[in-house]
């Protein structure tokens, strides 16, 4: 007879494998390695999703989330500069005009004040607390309870509050915010579905809906700020127009993908 798995434990193996890359990408990303600053902030945040929606299931955590808040928003002074910058790079081609070499200056002097933050002890007890706890979890007693009791009305709750975060696009005011909400309503149930996928075949499924959303409305607003940086530095660049045109069919084809075949 197969035993049924407990709600603790497949929601804390994936928190220890995100534990794993956040502690193990401080040095990578400190030395400017290409990407690392990237996967550092998804481990980081995909670690302070869990805890936000599965904390129920540790008696204790050794310490605050907002400590992740404040280290994902460190990373992302680098990481927004360079999502811009390899956007606008490929567009360009071989061109650099000043406000582009700009763009670089700015993202090179952002890694100043993200080693420094790296470096702080602050930085230094968070991840050791984080490794322990990955170590050494302090289970409460529901995370002993079957997964499918647990996690199951979790996952279906977050799934439900994406859908209607992208039901309210529609009569939203702003919709590029609301869109934008739509992408984060979106990542919460992928990470949501994701570490719950001891449940199997559901949460699978739940969790590839939500990534095709994310990257779907991620579209949307990637165009909105490369839009919104050119509007601000480059008014008279030609990559605007082009932006432009690329937000509208993106959001033309998020729409599409909504309506029923």
């Amino acid at each position: 007879m197969t035993e049924t798995p407990s709600a603790g434990g497949g929601v804390h193996e994936y928190l220890a494998v995100q534990a794993a890359a956040l502690v193990a990408l401080r040095e990578p990303v400190m030395e400017r390695e290409p990407d690392a600053v990237h996967r550092m902030r998804v481990a980081t945040r995909r670690l302070r999703s869990v805890l936000s929606t599965y904390g129920a299931l540790y008696a204790q955590v050794p310490f605050k989330r907002r400590r992740l808040r404040w280290l994902a928003d460190e990373l992302g002074q680098v990481r927004d500069l360079e999502v811009l910058r390899m956007r606008f790079a490929k567009r360009l081609g071989d061109e650099r005009p000043d406000w582009f070499t700009e763009l670089e200056a700015k993202e090179q002097a952002a890694y100043a004040p993200l080693a420094a933050a790296c470096a702080r002890e602050r930085t230094v007890k968070l991840l050791a607390a984080v490794e322990a706890m990955a170590a050494y979890p302090d289970f409460a007693p529901a995370a002993a309870r079957p997964a499918d009791e647990v996690l199951g009305p979790i996952v279906e709750r977050a799934r439900l509050e994406m859908t209607q975060a992208v039901e309210s696009i529609a009569d939203a005011e702003d919709q590029d915010a609301a869109r934008h909400r739509a992408r984060n309503a979106a990542k919460r149930n992928r990470y949501t579905a994701e570490a719950a996928l001891v449940l199997g075949e559901t949460a699978e499924a739940v969790a590839a809906e939500a990534k095709k959303l994310q990257n779907r409305y991620g579209r949307c607003q990637d165009d909105a700020v490369a839009i919104a940086y050119l509007e601000a530095h480059a008014p008279d660049s030609p990559l605007l127009d082009d932006e432009r045109r690329r937000h509208a069919k993106h959001i033309a084809r998020a729409a599409a993908a909504l309506e029923p075949v």
